[in-house]
């Protein structure tokens, strides 16, 4: 029977489970660093939009066709901008975006806010007119034929009166119960004047009307 020799393992060449499992991790996390570039201290590459400078150049801001530099806003919201450590570059796209997309829509917005209050002004302004005891109600047309006449004097120039008429139907100051009684009474005082006191001719009586050859007794 052959001599059966026991196999065995020197410890000191027996691979450690705890040292194979850290060669492992160490290995898995150097090949991380690798990927991302970073090990051996390799720096990560700033951004161009991070690093305010002490003081802007706002002349070197690019502002969309025809959208002028606002210098008052951007001293309202320079300090958030630094604060916000953007750069030259950064601060400018903040400024152009600004410029091209949100400027437009708040001056949209104001425009139809003045449109809303004026049609609401005139409207209003009508209902006056009309309950007006001076110039309103039944006395409306002599009232708009006696500023009509005051016009046409004062402004003789048929181009002139058709702008300034336009301006009072836009405006809404056309219905002004005020306005109409101011210059419906020049109308009229107008209308007084143009006939002379001395050629005013008494109202004759009845018996001069039917008998115009006769004389008194």
């Amino acid at each position: 029977m052959a001599d059966e020799t026991p196999v065995t393992t020197d410890a000191s060449t027996a691979p450690d489970a705890a040292t194979t499992d850290a060669a492992t991790t160490d290995t898995a996390l150097a090949a991380a660093v690798a990927d991302t570039g970073a090990d051996d201290g390799a720096a990560v590459e700033a951004s161009p939009l991070i690093g305010a400078p002490d003081d802007y150049d706002v002349a070197a801001f690019a502002m969309p066709e025809g959208v002028e530099f606002d210098a008052d806003l951007f001293e309202a919201v320079k300090d958030d901008l630094k604060g916000l450590d953007l750069s030259q570059e950064g601060a400018g796209k903040i400024v152009a975006l600004f410029a091209e997309k949100v400027t437009p829509k708040i001056a949209e917005r104001v425009q139809n806010e003045i449109e809303r209050t004026g049609q609401e002004l005139s409207a209003q302004f009508a209902r006056d007119l009309q309950a007006d005891p001076v110039v309103g109600g039944v006395k409306l047309k002599e009232a708009q034929a006696m500023a009509a006449k005051a016009i046409a004097n004062g402004i003789p120039d048929a181009t002139q009166r058709a702008e300034f008429s336009k301006f009072l139907n836009e405006s809404g100051l056309g219905n002004h119960p005020l306005l109409m009684r101011v210059i419906a009474a020049g109308g009229r005082a107008m209308s007084e004047a143009s006939t002379p006191a001395g050629d005013v001719v008494a109202e004759k009586s009845v018996t001069e009307k039917f008998y115009p050859n006769r004389s008194n007794a």
